[in-house]
């Protein structure tokens, strides 16, 4: 008897350290990246421009914030923000009202998030900044917001995703734990695939995207108007 509990305890035993090794495993595969401490910063984040709607300046020509209402538009205007691009189905005019800005609208969610939104975005920004400063938001200027703003730095700046990710854990954007989606797409994103499709014209990285499709529509529906 004493012999068989000495071979159950020493069976237990093997479990035990066998979770506990897969278990670290686990742990060192799956956890995230760390955020970058200020002494390790190589790059400048994104400075406040107003708290109350977080409102950042991360370019000098491109700004984040959550949804702007009709009191944030005087500051915006000061700013001399030409172009608003919105990842909300809601329509800005109703809080811009009158003023002389265009109106951008990309609605996005943060859990269904495509290269192809990825690459539009980016080429929206790019396009609307030659013309002057350029807002980007969401409703908090947290999920969708943080998600454009880190690969706009990797993609168009050419930030580490380590550093990008740092930002947008700890750089202004909100609580970290209600951004899975958007970190667990910036996390797996195939970077250098979308530099490549960005700079060379593809609206995606894969060439079974439905924007080529759309693409493709549009044109034909274009070359339809003229030919009439």
């Amino acid at each position: 008897m004493p012999f068989l509990s000495r071979k159950v305890i020493l069976s237990v035993s093997v479990a035990v350290i066998a979770v506990a090794a897969l278990t670290t495993v686990g742990l060192q595969r799956y956890k995230p990246l760390e955020p970058v401490t200020v002494t390790e910063h190589q790059q400048i984040w994104a400075t406040p421009v107003d708290k109350g709607f977080n409102l950042y300046q991360m370019t000098p020509n491109l700004y984040r914030s959550a949804l702007p209402t009709a009191d944030n538009v005087p500051m915006l205007q000061a700013l001399n923000v030409g172009t608003v691009v919105t990842f909300i189905k809601d329509d800005d005019k109703t809080w811009m009202g009158n003023a002389q800005m265009s109106r951008v609208s990309i609605p996005l969610h943060a859990d269904r998030v495509t290269d192809a939104d990825v690459i539009r975005v980016l080429h929206v920004l790019q396009d609307a900044g030659e013309k002057g400063p350029v807002l980007m938001h969401c409703k908090h200027g947290r999920d969708r917001t943080g998600l454009m703003a880190a690969m706009y730095r990797m993609v168009i700046q050419g930030w580490s995703k380590t550093e990008a990710i740092s930002e947008m854990r700890t750089g202004g954007f909100g609580d970290p734990e209600r951004m899975a989606d958007a970190l667990a797409y910036v996390q797996n994103a195939d970077v250098e695939a979308i530099k490549q499709a960005y700079n060379s014209g593809k609206c995606s990285t894969s060439p079974l995207s439905t924007c080529y499709a759309k693409n493709w529509l549009t044109s034909v529906f274009s070359l339809a108007k003229v030919d009439d």
